[in-house]
């Protein structure tokens, strides 16, 4: 089939096709209230990005596999787009990739996961809520498991003697809403593998995030520092995110920050959810080190915008399920963790303000505010009866110049893009009333 699209592009008259193909089996299991609910979903794209000698590409999406539609998309884009002449990236299409190690595919488990498997899982998170968290309610609970096959080849690829690049990949997603006085909250946890959803840690989490919620808004303590949890700092780096692509209007100041701090997004990283042998252009997948040791070194990029900016592309070319060429996205992302336990942060911090979940209010130009909740502690005791409301105001800047240490403890938060941090120790900026602004 692959190699029939490929000749059917060439005799219409297109100098260089892309094929991708992306084949999905997807089974959600939904349990609100009364509703209980099972249903699977199969998909099956061919996605085709077609170049003449010069000019921007063109693309369509097939949902069936029918050549015949194929010859006659070809046919269509062919006729309706006249190009200019402008040089494309039509030779900057991988001619080959490599073979990867990647533990993402858990087939067995994938097959052996059915609905009693989803209802012994749902049991596991309603005996913890009961036993460990009184009042702590679950209110809804999603699952799926999805099955996705990716293939990809394109001319150059195809005039080697490994004319496609492919790989398998399983992920388990869980959705929960939790209650816990009178507020709600939200969890996912995507995982390649279903024994690493651990339900204890997903209702623990829910606790902890819930019971820091509150209007108490008065500091009692001398604040020395902020100790932001993992969950905390990987949000504002979420938000931060957009400065590290290449063709983004952000544009982080090119200056020294502490040596504490190295970003890294790291498709390679194994068993983690966006673990990728190869982006959606077949661009082999690396390790990207965005900030390290303080230095700036790069942004991620795609093909597309790495031609338009004179450099090459990371392998950050990846395609939502409606796009038909490739947009730049982060794969895992994270602030490399130190040797540090969490002990030495708290240690060193003395008073201050233990900083458990954080929220976006609001972007003015460059500074962003946060509204944050958590616990305030002196020296080692941490006050959890009496969790405080604060926020934040920082610019990316400023908030990575405060940096003091970062600890070794590291966890990942997936929305989309998996997002991983250690605790990090910060200094406490400027306050006035319970508005700290750095």
């Amino acid at each position: 089939m692959i190699k029939k699209i490929l000749e059917e592009g060439k005799k219409v008259g297109f100098s260089a096709i892309e094929v991708f193909r992306k084949k999905t089996e997807k089974t959600i299991h939904k349990d609100e209230n009364i509703q209980k609910t099972i249903h699977t979903i199969n998909t099956d794209n061919i996605i085709i990005r077609a170049f003449r000698n010069t000019g921007s590409p063109v693309g369509f999406i097939i949902s069936t596999p029918d050549i015949k539609k194929i010859r006659e998309a070809f046919h269509t884009m062919y006729s309706a787009y006249i190009p200019d002449n402008r040089k494309n990236y039509a030779q900057l299409l991988p001619g080959k990739i490599q073979n990867v190690n990647i533990n993402i595919f858990d087939e067995d488990s994938y097959k052996a996961i059915d609905k009693n498997s989803f209802l012994e899982l749902k049991e596991k998170l309603f005996e913890t809520q009961v036993a460990l968290f009184p009042g702590l309610k679950i209110e809804r609970v999603n699952f799926s498991k999805m099955l996705k096959k990716v293939y990809i080849t394109n001319t150059m690829m195809f005039d080697t003697s490994k004319p496609k690049a492919k790989y398998n990949k399983t992920s388990f997603n869980i959705d929960i809403l939790f209650s816990y006085k009178g507020n709600l909250i939200e969890t996912t946890n995507n995982k390649p593998s279903f024994s690493q959803i651990d339900h204890s840690r997903i209702v623990s989490r829910a606790y902890n995030l819930l019971n820091s919620l509150t209007e108490n808004t008065k500091v009692s303590v001398p604040v020395d520092h902020l100790l932001l949890s993992p969950e905390a700092s990987s949000t504002i780096l979420r938000e931060f995110s957009e400065y590290f692509k290449l063709n983004s209007k952000k544009k982080l100041k090119n200056i020294s920050f502490p040596q504490a701090l190295t970003i890294i997004d790291n498709p390679q990283l194994n068993e983690q959810s966006n673990f990728f042998p190869f982006d959606d252009e077949g661009v082999q997948s690396s390790e990207n080190f965005l900030i390290e040791k303080g230095f700036i070194k790069e942004q991620i990029t795609n093909i597309q915008s790495g031609f338009e900016n004179k450099k090459y592309s990371t392998g950050n070319g990846f395609r939502t399920d409606s796009s038909i060429f490739p947009e730049i996205k982060f794969t895992n992302l994270y602030i490399k963790p130190s040797t540090f336990p969490f002990s030495t942060l708290h240690s060193d911090a003395g008073k201050g303000i233990l900083i458990s979940l954080i929220k976006l209010v609001r972007i003015e130009e460059n500074m962003y505010t946060f509204s944050a909740y958590g616990y305030e502690f002196s020296n080692d005791d941490i006050n959890r009866d009496r969790p405080i409301h604060i926020y934040l105001k920082t610019s990316i800047e400023a908030y990575f110049l405060n940096i003091l240490k970062v600890s070794k403890e590291i966890r990942f938060f997936y929305n989309k893009i998996n997002v991983g941090s250690p605790y990090i120790l910060l200094e406490p900026g400027k306050k006035t009333g319970n508005l700290f602004e750095l």
